[in-house]
């Protein structure tokens, strides 16, 4: 049998990230408990990866996203970063994820801890299940930095992402610009469990009070950035109702959106979070308005760079909210 953190832990009747902190001889564990630890890992003939040699180990967990350019701009932010960091100190472990469940982001957070990382960039929903497993990798000594999507009532040390309710507030005076306030608007957002998703309708749709809209001037969706949802919604609200003028995309799908508009030759104003190649494209034909940009590669590079700073020099998180730049995209910009 190949024995691992976590059976050493049920036969030891500790917790695995006590068997942890064994393992990286850090404090915080009496010395009865070491003692039983160490003698079940002598026992068993348990070994630490020994790939990691006394290098500090750093994990990235690369969520799955339908749209392969927020993919392939975290795994350019994690290329820049190991450009700059101490090479000879410091080894990156990644690991892609093939869906969003709860249960596979537990699972790859528990490969992380067999793998002895001292520190976790994650990006991930604002559920309890991921808050608890945040607390076990805090009390196996893992600092946790979150990025894009926030877990604010957790322990984990900073998160690096947009300003959420500015990047809504942005779009939502975009949209008024463009738009009567006794016009209809339909807000498309992905899944509200993730606060991305969650904070920055809520200032998209704060704001488009305070500008003289009322609240029943607009219809909420959560479509779950899938195609086929959001194609149907959105040509179904064009359908039914005649007064819609306005659709602020907070999530990915701007395809099905475009796609829907087209098909109903309906010409109203879009406004659209992130600048993929499908928005880019859709901006150059005029069939979306505006790009409320973030700069996606810098938060997990600079997620990463928090926690070599404090792993390698001890530089302790000054802020534990560090925002990106938020810029709007034209299509006379491009």
């Amino acid at each position: 049998m190949k024995h691992t953190v976590r059976s050493i832990a049920a036969l030891a009747g500790v917790s695995r990230g006590t068997v942890s902190r064994v393992l990286n001889n850090q404090p915080d564990v009496s010395p009865e408990v070491r003692a039983r630890v160490l003698h079940i890992i002598e026992e068993t003939g348990y070994r630490k990866d020994e790939r990691l040699g006394d290098t500090i180990c750093i994990g990235v967990i690369v969520p799955h996203w339908q749209d392969e350019y927020f993919t392939n701009s975290t795994l350019q932010g994690i290329h820049r970063a190991q450009r700059e960091i101490h090479a000879g100190k410091v080894r990156l472990e990644v690991r892609r994820m093939n869906s969003r469940s709860d249960e596979e982001y537990i699972r790859v957070c528990e490969d992380m801890l067999e793998l002895g990382v001292r520190g976790l960039v994650l990006n991930a929903p604002d559920n309890i299940m991921i808050a608890a497993e945040i607390e076990r990798l805090d009390q196996a000594g893992v600092a946790v930095v979150t990025y894009n999507s926030d877990l604010p009532d957790t322990r984990r040390i900073c998160h690096v992402g947009q300003d959420l309710v500015k990047s809504g507030r942005i779009a939502a005076g975009l949209m008024a610009r463009s738009i009567s306030p006794k016009d209809q608007v339909l807000v498309i957002t992905g899944n509200m469990e993730f606060r991305s998703h969650r904070v920055r309708v809520d200032g998209f749709l704060e704001h488009l009070e305070t500008l003289g809209f009322h609240s029943d001037c607009y219809e909420l969706a959560e479509c779950y950035e899938q195609y086929d949802l959001t194609y149907e919604t959105v040509r179904h609200a064009l359908e039914s109702r005649p007064g819609l003028h306005g659709i602020y995309m907070g999530t990915e799908n701007v395809r099905a959106c475009v796609d829907a508009l087209a098909d109903c030759r309906r010409r109203i104003t879009v406004v659209v979070n992130d600048l993929t190649p499908v928005a880019k494209h859709a901006l150059k034909k005029g069939r979306v308005d505006f790009v409320v940009e973030q700069d996606f590669t810098s938060q997990v590079y600079r997620a990463i760079l928090i926690l070599h700073e404090l792993l390698v020099y001890g530089h302790h998180v000054r802020r534990p909210i560090v925002n990106v730049d938020t810029s709007i995209i034209t299509r006379e910009l491009l």
